[in-house]
């Protein structure tokens, strides 16, 4: 066992409990469906834009995915078609604490790989030479500068790439801190608040059914997540979605001097705020036969073929 994995295993970092708006608005201006990053973030900048919204979520703000990833914001290694998102939401994140006074954990600390797959380091080097036409920093890394970087792994490494302008934020507070911010800007939010269904009048949007009351509405963000294809297929809305399960754990600070973000062919980690990391396995995870696999198999299992040796079948927890 190499220092990369010395520490003690522990629970994930408590996620920052966010009070819930009081009382469920009769109307809104828009509503949004899912309170994970992305439906809090939507309803954040709608809020800023002046317009009456009420953020909608079955459980508890930013409780699933959301607050138990990798932590990761970057533009290393995405394809072509969602980097200049990928470059715009690294500048939204860097001015959300300037624009709320709420802190997520955000650095520019850099993100670190490190491989000895000739291929990977190929494939690499490849996108290295696109993301420089297009302005994002990234640079290619000798195996004497890998081994530098990442002597604290006490492995050697052919090579890795280095990406100076991405970074990380912290995912247990990143979501509470920006339903807080809705709020300051008077947007509601409301906790164990599914959304159950649609009205709709003329053959238009009027309101959105929640398990506490219905709000009038002509807008609605549908930002469910996993959850999302379920919501969709009641209105005979066909919308391809599969997931993938992944182990994630927290470990107490190691020993040794651990970059803040780094990727291994068999690890990936990230330092959190407290100096504990969240350590992955990197590019693996496991695939449930559910209903909606099957339902959605001829667009996926190509995707699923390609990478068959990174996936395991699992078993639903119900199964």
């Amino acid at each position: 066992m190499t220092t990369i994995l010395a520490g003690i295993a522990k629970m994930p970092a408590p996620l920052i409990p966010v009070e819930t708006s009081p009382k469920l608005p009769l109307e809104a201006d828009v509503v949004v469906i899912g309170g994970g990053i992305i439906g809090s973030f939507t309803a954040y900048y709608l809020a800023l834009r002046g317009m009456k919204v009420a953020l909608v979520e079955k459980g508890r703000i930013g409780a699933e995915q959301s607050s138990r990833n990798w932590g990761w914001c970057r533009q290393q290694n995405r394809d072509a078609r969602e980097l200049p998102m990928a470059t715009k939401s690294l500048d939204l994140w860097e001015q959300f604490a300037k624009q709320s006074g709420e802190q997520i954990g955000f650095t520019r600390c850099g993100l670190l790989y490190l491989s000895n797959d000739e291929k990977e380091l190929a494939g690499w080097a490849r996108w290295g030479e696109f993301a420089r036409t297009v302005g994002v920093q990234t640079y290619m890394l000798t195996a004497q500068q890998a081994a530098e970087r990442g002597k604290a792994t006490g492995k050697q490494w052919k090579g890795g790439v280095y990406a100076p302008t991405d970074g990380t934020a912290d995912p247990s507070r990143a979501a509470p801190a920006v339903a807080r911010a809705i709020m300051a800007l008077g947007g509601t939010v409301h906790q164990g608040c599914a959304a159950r269904g649609l009205e709709t009048e003329g053959g238009r949007l009027s309101a959105v059914v929640t398990e506490h009351g219905t709000i009038r509405t002509r807008l609605a963000v549908l930002a469910g997540g996993a959850w999302a294809s379920s919501f969709c297929r009641q209105y005979g809305i066909s919308f391809p979605q599969a997931t993938i399960r992944q182990t994630v754990m927290s470990v107490s600070p190691p020993t040794g001097e651990l970059v803040p973000a780094l990727h291994t062919s068999n690890v990936s980690m990230t330092r959190r705020h407290d100096g504990s990391y969240t350590l992955a396995i990197s590019g693996r995870g496991r695939v449930d036969p559910t209903p909606q696999l099957f339902r959605f198999a001829a667009q996926f299992l190509p995707m699923f073929g390609r990478r068959w040796r990174n996936l395991a079948p699992g078993c639903h927890r119900h199964c």
